[in-house]
């Protein structure tokens, strides 16, 4: 049967992760058919190896970036998708999600896109304050502001990701694709199904430098090169821009 849903995988050096988040896609609990696509961005480790073990589609990228590599992946799909379910390499999600997933789009017309809560994988207190901080933001978001789809898992109407030109190669693209896709219909971000994320990238920039990264993107300022390189310098992050993946 043709796949009424496509799951779009960005990915660059990620064998460590990319595996146990795969297994999951490939055991989900649904009668809807659907398919699995691996985007890779020029990984040297066993990521491809590893995707084609699992997944329907590998896409070679030529341009660096997790923008560029989600929209390479939508553009992969197959012609009869419906809906698009974007998921990073290191996001687990439950095995009842897609029936869940469908069953939100097709009982909520209105809605285009939204994303879910999450729970890190690891679970030290600053992990936990981490995530509760960061699900209770995209949660006042959505009932007072204008929703933000955090990349790590982002469903979507395949007519509505066309419309509205779908994932660009820009700094913080999550939050700029979140802009668009809601100017093209209503936008969720939904509190009753939980995925598993690693906390990597907090590890990495530790929760300060996390929390005010995204502040600074999201409140609109300006987002040049001379921006870019000063929050390098404050959070701590030696190269920010091969960190979320574009380039000048």
């Amino acid at each position: 049967m043709d796949p009424e849903i496509s799951i779009i995988v960005p990915t660059l050096n990620e064998e460590k992760y990319l595996e146990a988040t795969l297994i999951t896609l490939s055991n989900q609990n649904t009668n809807v058919p659907y398919e699995i696509i691996v985007s890779d961005g020029g990984s040297t480790d066993k990521t491809p190896d590893i995707a084609r073990q699992y997944t329907d589609r590998v896409v070679e990228c030529d341009i660096y970036g997790i923008g560029y590599g989600r929209n390479q992946g939508a553009l992969n799909t197959s012609d009869n998708s419906k809906y698009l379910v974007f998921v990073d390499a290191d996001t687990k999600l439950p095995s009842f999600f897609l029936a869940w997933m469908y069953d939100k789009f097709i009982n909520n017309p209105d809605v285009v896109a939204f994303s879910t809560r999450f729970t890190f994988s690891e679970q030290s207190q600053q992990v936990k304050l981490a995530q509760q901080v960061a699900n209770h933001y995209f949660e006042m978001r959505d009932k007072l502001l204008t929703t933000t789809l955090p990349g790590f898992i982002t469903c979507v109407r395949k007519d509505a990701y066309s419309k509205c030109g779908g994932y660009q190669n820009v700094l913080l693209e999550d939050v700029e694709f979140s802009r668009r896709i809601g100017k093209v219909g209503k936008v969720r971000y939904y509190n009753d199904i939980t995925v598993t994320n690693s906390s990597r990238r907090l590890e990495n920039m530790g929760l300060l430098g996390t929390i005010y990264y995204y502040a600074q993107l999201d409140i609109g300022k300006s987002t040049d090169s001379s921006m870019i390189d000063k929050l390098s310098k404050k959070i701590g992050i030696a190269n920010l821009r091969e960190y979320i993946g574009i380039r000048d």
